[in-house]
């Protein structure tokens, strides 16, 4: 169980270093004179191909990205289960859904769809290699950017100057306890330190977060709804990783078929099946050894033909535990 917080952490810090940068690109402009202002383009793998594909030439720090499909082809999609903003959001809205659990389990298979996003990856490379950089539309990071910089970051701004200045101007409370008091030391922060004086508006503002609202609507139906059937960097990352010597291992033995690995999977990787297990399809979320009641789930490190158990199976679980797993939220 360790090991799901340590994930959730990881995310956690990943995702605030993302935001992080994005307020400083957009209050101080500083993406041509701080080198950490694109680390995120600068780690994605699809960037570095498809600009390579498109132009001949890559900027030298964007074989950063290589770093990660070194990770990848030993470890798995690491990348998109602990790393990826856009995953960590997904994780986020698709864990607030709410369903009975055979629901859970019903969409928690793989299916054939989610071979889309193979596909969808082969037409950007083929349009980045004719010279069309399409790429940036459905790269997860460049989408994520573009959404927080066209939609979600102006309407947060505007959301709150409109709120706070309602408050400044109708004062509301109780006798002599007023909203104010905490309100404008919190505006005040913002101000500083979040919000842009001067908004600027985008045209297809509105059209980019409306596509992300659909998606996110997708995400409380099926889990990490655009990780599994539309993500491109998903594709190449889930192709680099059927190279990855860490393999889940299901002692069919103590496996009774319950199905609750498949309710909390994150990819849809068909932990339960036994020597099918879709390894280019896995988060590495690690969700179903720890909702394994019968402790069958493990991850061993295989090479050269031998293998070691790196991450044991969790002993079996009393029935007590198992209720008590299943109503939390699996982030």
């Amino acid at each position: 169980m360790v090991l799901i917080y340590i994930r959730r952490l990881v995310q956690f810090l990943f995702f605030a270093l993302f935001v992080l940068i994005f307020l400083r690109t957009t209050l101080h402009g500083e993406n041509d004179t701080e080198p950490w202002a694109t680390f995120f383009f600068d780690i994605d793998p699809l960037v570095l191909l498809s600009t390579w594909l498109a132009s001949g030439s890559v900027l030298p720090k964007m074989f950063l990205a290589l770093i990660v499909v070194a990770f990848t082809l030993l470890l798995g999609r690491l990348f998109c289960g602990w790393i990826c903003p856009l995953g960590t959001l997904f994780n986020f809205i698709s864990a607030c859904r709410k369903a009975r659990l055979a629901h859970w389990i019903q969409t928690g298979t793989w299916n054939r769809w989610q071979k889309a996003k193979y596909l969808l990856l082969i037409g950007l490379l083929v349009s980045s290699l004719c010279g069309l950089h399409l790429a940036g539309i459905f790269d997860p990071l460049p989408f994520l950017y573009r959404t927080f910089t066209t939609s979600i970051y102006p309407a947060f701004n505007w959301g709150a100057d409109e709120l706070f200045t309602w408050l400044y101007e109708n004062d509301p409370g109780i006798g002599p306890v007023r909203v104010t008091v905490v309100s404008e030391p919190i505006y005040s922060f913002l101000r500083d330190y979040v919000l842009t004086r001067n908004p600027k508006p985008y045209d297809g503002g509105v059209l980019i977060g409306l596509l992300f609202v659909l998606v996110a609507i997708f995400a409380l139906m099926r889990f990490r709804f655009w990780c599994r059937y539309i993500c491109p960097l998903g594709a190449l990352l889930g192709l680099c990783s059927k190279t990855a010597r860490v393999e889940l291992h299901n002692d069919i033995e103590k496996c009774d078929h319950c199905k609750l690995c498949v309710a909390y999977c994150h990819g849809a990787c068909d932990p339960h099946l036994a020597g099918e297990w879709k390894k280019d399809e896995c988060l590495q979320c690690f969700n179903c050894r720890r909702q394994c009641p019968n402790g069958a789930i493990g991850f061993r490190w295989s090479w050269f033909g031998r293998s070691v158990e790196i991450i044991h199976p969790l002993p079996p679980k009393k029935s007590k535990q198992i209720k008590k797993d299943e109503q939390e939220s699996e982030a």
